[in-house]
């Protein structure tokens, strides 16, 4: 069991099983402290192995006794997601676990919403417009290497997203231009989301938990496709 602190809330490593043994060791660690990591919020990396109901309980139960919200999960198999998902927790991505929410903005006002940044902290450009769950961000313009672009609705890009460029979106993603970048749509453990593109080439594409990469050959021929989960994996298909 590992905290690892970020700006904006805390990272807690649970790869071992049983949980019940990370119990005692996170409630011997925030008691060496108490009060120190109060207020802040956690996203837990849970791994791939199964895990009881009532052990992910009892340290969802420990933290609050700290004073720490348990804001989401990083899962890597779908019984474990599920787990999660059961326990009320939203699932998130790897790519954006290190960037815990410093306040609950499921509630926050709509002026108050999730923007892009690019990977130095800075305001990424995406039109002017700020988004919150359920709604879309437009990005004008290529996605370059290290710009990563994160919205808690759908992303829409009108442009090309360069290889080493970043999408991160709760719900759809679509590409009007070419996808040579990294894309995962439903970040939040959407089964139903999808990501469309003129010209899907992804260096990885993640969908919930599911992920993939481009074969090494491209079509000589390329057409729009969407990219969705079927049959437990992603596949994609021409697009109508």
């Amino acid at each position: 069991m590992q905290i690892k602190g970020t700006k904006s809330g805390l990272l807690l490593h649970l790869p071992d099983r049983p949980l019940s043994d990370a119990v005692a060791q996170l409630r011997e660690r925030l008691s060496a402290q108490p009060g120190f990591y109060q207020g802040s919020r956690a996203v837990l990396l849970l791994g791939s192995e199964p895990a009881q109901s009532a052990e992910l309980a009892a340290v969802i139960a420990t933290l609050e006794q700290f004073g720490i919200i348990a804001d989401g999960a990083v899962c890597d198999s779908d019984d474990v997601a599920q787990l999660a998902k059961s326990a009320g927790l939203r699932l998130v991505g790897a790519s954006i676990a290190a960037s815990p929410r410093a306040r609950d903005d499921r509630i926050a006002p709509h002026d108050e919403r999730s923007h892009a940044r690019d990977r130095s902290g800075k305001k990424a450009q995406s039109n002017g417009q700020l988004v919150g769950a359920g709604e879309t961000m437009y990005h004008k313009g290529t996605v370059r290497s290290g710009q990563s672009l994160s919205s808690r609705g759908n992303i829409v890009v009108i442009g090309d997203v360069n290889a080493g460029g970043e999408l991160i979106a709760a719900g759809d993603i679509l590409v009007w231009g070419a996808l040579r970048g990294v894309a995962h749509a439903g970040a939040e453990g959407d089964a139903q989301a999808k990501v469309f593109a003129l010209r899907l080439e992804p260096m990885q594409l993640r969908i919930a938990t599911k992920v993939a990469v481009a074969p090494d050959e491209r079509r000589k021929k390329p057409a729009a496709e969407v990219a969705r989960l079927r049959g437990g994996g992603i596949v994609t298909e021409p697009a109508t």
